[in-house]
């Protein structure tokens, strides 16, 4: 699949209101809106000068008028702006026309993995570990580097672009560890992250986030693209949220739906779902690494620290 060209794109919300009025920016051509948010809008723009195409994510008219909303939408940027990885959307800089604050993105001629979730209802496990390496080594700079945490990993946030390189997308929420503490001492209340996907010290709010919450949030994501199901289905989004932290919630073992799987697969998903984070997979060289040792079929002993995981095997 991922030699392949990426087909037509079937993103969920690409398609747009007629009645929706298009932005007027310098230099640049709307093409399209790609998506939104309760922040912005994300539009498909040619820049008129030399014909690039790019992604331009938009705020809120409403929103720009608040300062709070503001200096998190130029931080947004600036985290963006400084990240240099092939595998992490790049923001080419932020500006402003009238009452628009705006930045150009790359725009990724490609498509989601929850959009082709949506296709083939389910990935081959090969898939499914290149995206984990990608993800992986795009996390590992990202957090090494700059310190930042995505806090929203998720199919819909992962795209394959027409060459077959998986980027990792929409770093809205993404914090570096002071921004994070900042925003707490005034929203402590607030849960950064997806219901489905996010990490159990996401919703606790009360300790310092580092790379092992996206470390979760990326397995419960392959967990669904390798089973064609998120870990707690069936659920509203605040028993969503108490699934990841309660000890007892544990998801089927992802080979009941997908019986090819294989067990190393299922044992790092295991590892890297480990509620306690102390106990779960440490870094994003630790799960690269186990990827890596799968694909070359090595077998693997059960976990042996203590911490219980939201993923239950059944290693008989």
């Amino acid at each position: 699949m991922f030699a392949r060209r990426a087909r037509a794109r079937v993103r969920k919300g690409v398609r747009v209101n007629v009645a929706e009025q298009f932005p007027e920016l310098p230099d640049l051509k709307i093409l399209a809106k790609l998506g939104e948010g309760g922040t912005s809008r994300v539009w498909k723009a040619q820049r008129i000068s030399d014909g690039q195409l790019f992604a331009v994510k938009v705020m809120n008219r409403d929103l720009a008028a608040s300062r709070d909303d503001l200096v998190r939408f130029v931080q947004e940027e600036k985290v963006l702006e400084n990240i240099d990885h092939v595998g992490i959307v790049k923001s080419y800089g932020l500006y402003v026309s009238g009452d628009l604050w705006y930045y150009l993105m790359e725009y990724i001629d490609g498509y989601t993995f929850n959009s082709l979730l949506i296709r083939k209802c389910h990935l081959p496990e090969v898939d499914c570990l290149l995206i984990c390496e990608s993800i992986a080594l795009a996390l590992d700079y990202a957090w090494n580097v700059h310190s930042i945490v995505h806090c929203d990993v998720k199919p819909e946030n992962i795209m394959i672009n027409s060459e077959g390189i998986v980027k990792l997308t929409d770093l809205g929420l993404c914090l570096t560890v002071q921004h994070f503490h900042q925003q707490m001492k005034t929203v402590p209340d607030h849960v950064f992250g997806t219901p489905a996907y996010i990490s159990p010290e996401q919703v606790y709010g009360d300790v310092e986030l580092d790379c092992r919450a996206d470390i979760y949030s990326l397995a419960a994501s392959l967990y669904h693209l390798a089973t064609g199901r998120v870990l707690f289905p069936g659920l509203t989004s605040e028993e969503m949220l108490l699934a990841h932290c309660e000890e007892a919630k544990q998801a089927k073992d992802p080979r009941v739906y997908s019986p090819g799987l294989s067990l190393g697969f299922c044992q790092l998903l295991e590892a890297m779902l480990v509620k306690d984070r102390d106990d779960r997979m440490q870094t994003w060289r630790d799960v690269y690494d186990m990827c890596r040792d799968i694909e070359a079929g090595y077998s693997f002993k059960p976990r042996e620290t203590p911490g219980k995981s939201s993923l239950q095997l059944f290693l008989g």
